[in-house]
């Protein structure tokens, strides 16, 4: 399960963080803090090397409890220090209720998109017509990435958002320390998986700004 995943949770991080500083003392999920040093997680603590099955530095942790259930976590570092934590599971129907439900009590969904597009909800509100047209189109295009075996919600943590007319201007607008949550069902059938990823991306992407603006060194 863990190398079918892997890539998802890889490769959608790094976009997540292109698409978007300073270090901050926050945590990322339950007790693991943004920027935490590699070392911290040993051998000794239970963590194992699965760089290999994610394809950049990691480590992980198996049977993590999350919403009653067990997970195994997936510790993501950029410069040997952690940038994301994402939790993965086979998929179960029950599981993907709870986590919806469970996120969606302080985070607020944002958009969605599949492999080929994207469903921005404050846009798509603001052009719908009635909260019935609103319901439609999301339904729709939640039935259709299901059905493809590749589903990605996007949540913000304590969004306020009144006012917003879309997602990268809420994010745009939102404290440096926003957190942002993505729930992932990828594949189908006996291959189905979920993964539950938590990141800063504007953290992540003022990182990637301050090196930008560094001296290039003469060659």
């Amino acid at each position: 399960m863990l190398k079918k995943l892997a890539s998802s949770v890889l490769v959608a991080g790094t976009l997540l963080a292109s698409a978007q500083g300073a270090f901050a003392e926050e945590k990322l999920f339950k007790n693991y803090v943004y920027q935490t040093p590699l070392a911290k997680f040993t051998e000794a603590a239970g963590y194992y090397d699965c760089s290999e099955d994610v394809g950049g530095t990691a480590r992980c942790i198996d049977d993590v409890d999350f919403l009653e259930e067990k997970f195994t976590v997936a510790l993501i570092f950029s410069g040997d220090k952690l940038m994301m934590v994402s939790l993965i599971s086979p998929f179960d129907q029950n599981l993907y209720v709870k986590a919806i439900a469970g996120l969606s009590k302080s985070f607020t969904l944002v958009s969605m998109n599949d492999e080929k597009s994207i469903l921005d909800m404050f846009d798509t509100a603001r052009k719908s017509r009635s909260t019935e047209e609103l319901t439609t189109k999301i339904s729709n295009f939640e039935q259709v990435g299901l059905a493809s075996g590749n589903l990605t919600y996007t949540f913000l943590e304590g969004l306020n958002a009144k006012g917003q007319t879309n997602a990268v201007s809420a994010l745009a607008a939102a404290p440096e320390n926003i957190r942002s949550a993505e729930l992932v069902m990828a594949g189908q059938g006996a291959d189905a998986g979920m993964i539950i990823r938590f990141t800063f991306p504007r953290l992540e992407a003022n990182k990637i700004l301050a090196e930008a603006k560094k001296p290039v060194e003469s060659f």
